[in-house]
């Protein structure tokens, strides 16, 4: 008989969540949802307690990237499933590398993503949930370089100044993280002498979300 893991939902929506958690604790094999929050920080305030799957907005609007969340998620022995437009994308595929076991697009409807999650909980993923291996990237970055980097390429452009009090860094500090950064992608051959030429490098790597995912989601 399997023994009932314990499962976390992190999604913006709270419709969405509150949605999916009512359709897992239906049918015959309910799954209950142990923790259900909005936010990565709210999550974090759990993080003693994570559950043994943790369902995760591929689209959280914060100042972790996606990859970084799952390899913390990796190291605390957690199991993360991604929600979220993409599941072809260097991101998503990245996503799988630092240990998502699933990527669930949302083409179909709420009960169907519910039963996807279900029959990943059983061991058992749909096919059209399973994550395509990526390729080795060409930098190999640091925890704090992958956040530096990916925020300062997102669509809000923000200045070094401002991810130095958004995460409580020095902008000097910021500015030698970007640098870093950028000398790992040089080493390689890779140009990043602009935010463009970085952001594209980082997308390629999986490391940040092709910008079209925002809008593909309604997110843009």
């Amino acid at each position: 008989m399997l023994t009932q893991p314990r499962l976390d939902l992190v999604h913006t929506s709270p419709v969405v969540a509150t949605a999916l958690g009512r359709a897992l604790r239906e049918g015959p094999w309910p799954v209950h949802v142990t923790t259900s929050v909005h936010s990565w920080t709210d999550f974090q305030r759990e993080w003693d307690f994570a559950g043994d799957i943790v369902v995760l907005d591929a689209l959280l609007d914060d100042h972790v990237p996606l990859p970084l969340k799952v390899r913390a998620l990796t190291r605390l022995g957690s199991h993360t499933v991604v929600l979220g437009p993409g599941r072809a994308t260097p991101a998503a595929r990245r996503s799988g590398t630092e240990g998502a076991v699933a990527w669930i697009e949302p083409t179909t409807g709420l009960v169907d993503t519910a039963e996807a999650i279900r029959q990943i909980v059983l061991r058992n993923p749909p096919p059209d949930t399973r994550i395509e291996p990526a390729h080795p990237p060409v930098a190999r970055l640091t925890d704090r370089e992958l956040q530096v980097l990916a925020l300062y390429v997102s669509a809000r452009g923000h200045s070094p100044a401002h991810l130095g009090r958004v995460l409580a860094l020095r902008t000097e500090t910021i500015r030698s993280h970007l640098e870093r950064g950028r000398a790992h992608y040089r080493a390689a051959g890779v140009p990043t002498n602009n935010r463009a030429a970085l952001r594209n490098a980082l997308v390629a790597d999986g490391w940040a979300p092709d910008p079209q995912m925002w809008i593909d989601a309604g997110r843009p």
